[in-house]
């Protein structure tokens, strides 16, 4: 009985998987890993600046409530409410508490700025505001006209932003607060 029909030459290879083949094969399952990792840090990096830009709505509207429910102006005759803050540049505003002393409309609006401020400066990285008059809404600068309506301007630093700071870039968010 013949054993095999098969050519004997072929007889000394064993069936398996060549080294290319398994070198193809790591190369499209690291390629195919690799993506999925840099798909992950992409969400990672999105689902932290959509938190902050959430953060940073309602801070804006809670500025907005304070200036409405205690609008004040100082002895001078200017807006306490109007302001700017850069938390790389200034440690912030300080303001000493009403919950320990009584304190007119003026020194409850410095004391809503500066815990204001120092969450900003907490929970947003390099963190810059600026609240002010401002009509076209275009950058950090204000035009300062009484007739402008009040901007609340924001920036931090972004998870893709390789380099520069908020105080330099634009800012990330304007929301109207008043007139």
């Amino acid at each position: 009985m013949p054993r095999s029909s098969r050519n004997p030459a072929m007889s000394n290879r064993s069936s398996g998987f060549t080294m290319i083949e398994v070198l193809v094969a790591m190369l499209v399952i690291g390629t195919g890993a690799l993506a999925m990792v840099m798909l992950q840090l992409h969400a990672l990096r999105s689902s932290r600046d959509n938190g902050l830009q959430a953060r940073a709505a309602i801070m804006a509207a809670e500025l907005a409530e304070l200036r409405a429910a205690h609008h004040a102006m100082t002895a001078d005759g200017a807006d306490p409410y109007l302001f700017v803050f850069d938390a790389g540049k200034a440690p912030g505003a300080s303001g000493a508490g009403c919950a320990s002393s009584p304190c007119d409309a003026a020194g409850f609006a410095h004391a809503a700025i500066a815990d204001w401020t120092a969450r900003l400066a907490r929970d947003f990285p390099g963190a810059r505001a600026t609240v002010c008059r401002d009509s076209a809404a275009d950058g950090w600068q204000c035009d300062g006209n009484p007739a402008s309506p009040v901007m609340v301007k924001l920036g931090w630093h972004r998870a893709d932003a390789e380099t520069g700071s908020a105080s330099g870039t634009a800012p990330l968010m304007r929301v109207f607060i008043g007139r």
